[in-house]
């Protein structure tokens, strides 16, 4: 067991460093990249009520000097213009359309009313005619022909005596046979005439009795109940074919909104075929927004033929006179050792000679949606009462200068190495030192800002002690 203890501390001296403690400067530095950018750019971009097609038939380069109302981009109007005229031909068709069409709703409620009254009234009429019939008709019908069989049964008697009458007298008077013969054979006539007359009568009786008023029963009947499944088929069906028109009245009239919208929304895509400059200044394309300038897959529909996307800013016009400002996004370690006006060196790319400086205005709270947070600077140079950039630094929109800022400063600290800190319970940390008699000895001590693989510690250690670091 000895043996192996030697061994095992021989090779925790192997693998393993000394430092003595002093106290020397510290400080941390943060360095990050700022573009230049427009406080108010003016972005351009497209959001058309219903027309799809914006494709580019004329587009400024890149970073143009306009004038207000100079035309930026223009889109081919062609299937635009052609649209416009095939709906403007469309609304008008259809306001004839819906002028007839509203004039057949109009008369088809008037003819619905009529045609329900004419039901009712024929339904009506044939349940009084079945009643008068029923009650009044069939039997003042049978009186009538029973009347009429009758008389002729008397007509019948009364020649019959009459002819009776005349054979008695004509055999009791001294007349001449011829003249007899005359009158009788007259008489004998109308006998057999009435006679006639009486059996039609009785064929008449018998079938009016058993034929003709039975089916003028059953005709009135049947007129009446078929009324009824009229007027019942009329109340009910007249009303949903109204119905079902002035839906279809209204369907006409929303299509026709609906068209008469479109043309209205199409009208007002077309100023957006050309896109004016608002004022002076330098066009851009891609957008210089929330503090940033993003071009990206956009460069390759900025071109002539390229479709434009919709409400994304595609360009930016940066007005002449437009205040510029330094905009930064980092990440949130920086974001957090960073405060407001704090103040740090500035360097243009290429041009390290020009001494520029920028203070923090605004650090953003939260994050944005990539994770980075928004840092505004302020920049400044160090000529007494000078308000503009230097004459001899180009200074353009989407310029992107290199920030460094001491974020934190000590002349005299004690400054370890990460790794000689060691992780203790409760969230504290502890250090390896050697003693006078070369044994170690944990010592707890406060950790301050980290640097890198460099660490302040804040207490726990002093000048001359000896700390091991582990490799």
């Amino acid at each position: 067991m000895k043996v192996l203890s030697l061994l095992a501390a021989s090779m925790a001296v192997t693998h393993a460093a000394e430092l003595t403690v002093e106290a020397k400067p510290f400080h941390i530095d943060r360095g990050f990249s700022a573009t230049l950018l427009p406080a108010k750019p003016l972005l351009i971009a497209i959001d058309p009520e219903v027309w799809a097609d914006f494709t580019i038939e004329e587009i400024l380069p890149h970073g143009q000097a306009v004038k207000t109302g100079e035309v930026l981009v223009k889109f081919d109007r062609e299937g635009i213009d052609r649209k416009l005229e095939d709906l403007r031909r469309a609304v008008q068709a259809r306001a004839l359309g819906m002028a007839s069409q509203e004039l057949a709703f109009a008369k088809l409620v008037e003819e619905t009313a009529l045609q329900l009254d004419a039901a009712r009234r024929a339904a009506s009429t044939a349940a009084e005619e079945l009643a008068y019939f029923t009650q009044v008709g069939r039997k003042t019908s049978e009186e009538e022909i029973a009347d009429n069989l009758e008389g002729a049964q008397r007509r019948l008697e009364a020649t019959r005596e009459e002819l009776k009458q005349l054979k008695m007298m004509y055999d009791a008077d001294d007349l001449t046979e011829q003249t007899e013969e005359i009158i009788l054979k007259r008489q004998e006539y109308a006998v057999k005439s009435t006679e006639l007359s009486l059996k039609h009568t009785e064929l008449a009786t018998e079938r009016a009795l058993e034929v003709t008023l039975p089916r003028r029963a059953v005709a009135l009947d049947a007129d009446a109940k078929t009324n009824v499944i009229e007027l019942e088929k009329a109340e009910k069906n007249l009303p949903r074919a109204l119905e079902s028109a002035r839906l279809e009245l209204e369907a006409a009239r929303t299509a026709a909104a609906r068209e008469k919208q479109e043309l209205a929304e199409l009208e007002k895509d077309l100023p957006l075929m050309e896109i004016k400059a608002a004022a002076d200044g330098i066009f851009y394309h891609g957008s210089l927004d929330e503090g940033r300038w993003s071009l990206g897959e956009l460069a390759k529909f900025l071109t002539k033929g390229g479709k434009m996307p919709f409400v994304r800013p595609f360009a930016s016009l940066v007005p002449a006179d437009a205040d510029l400002g330094l905009t930064a996004h980092v990440d949130e370690a920086v974001a957090r050792s960073l405060k407001a006006q704090l103040k740090g060196s500035l360097t243009a790319a290429g041009r390290e000679d020009i001494a520029l400086s920028a203070t923090i205005q605004e650090i953003a709270s939260v994050p944005g949606g990539d994770g980075k947070y928004r840092v505004d600077l302020l920049p400044e140079w160090p000529e007494e009462g000078e308000l503009e950039w230097p004459a001899d630094l180009d200074v353009a929109p989407g310029m992107n200068f290199e920030c460094r800022f001491v974020v934190h400063r000590e002349d005299a600290a004690i400054v370890l190495p990460v790794k000689a800190l060691q992780a203790a319970e409760g969230g504290k940390w502890t250090v390896q030192v050697k003693m006078a008699d070369g044994k170690n000895e944990t010592r707890p001590v406060v950790r301050g800002r980290m640097n890198g693989e460099q660490v302040e510690v804040l207490s726990g250690l002093e000048g001359g002690q000896v700390v091991i670091i582990p490799d």
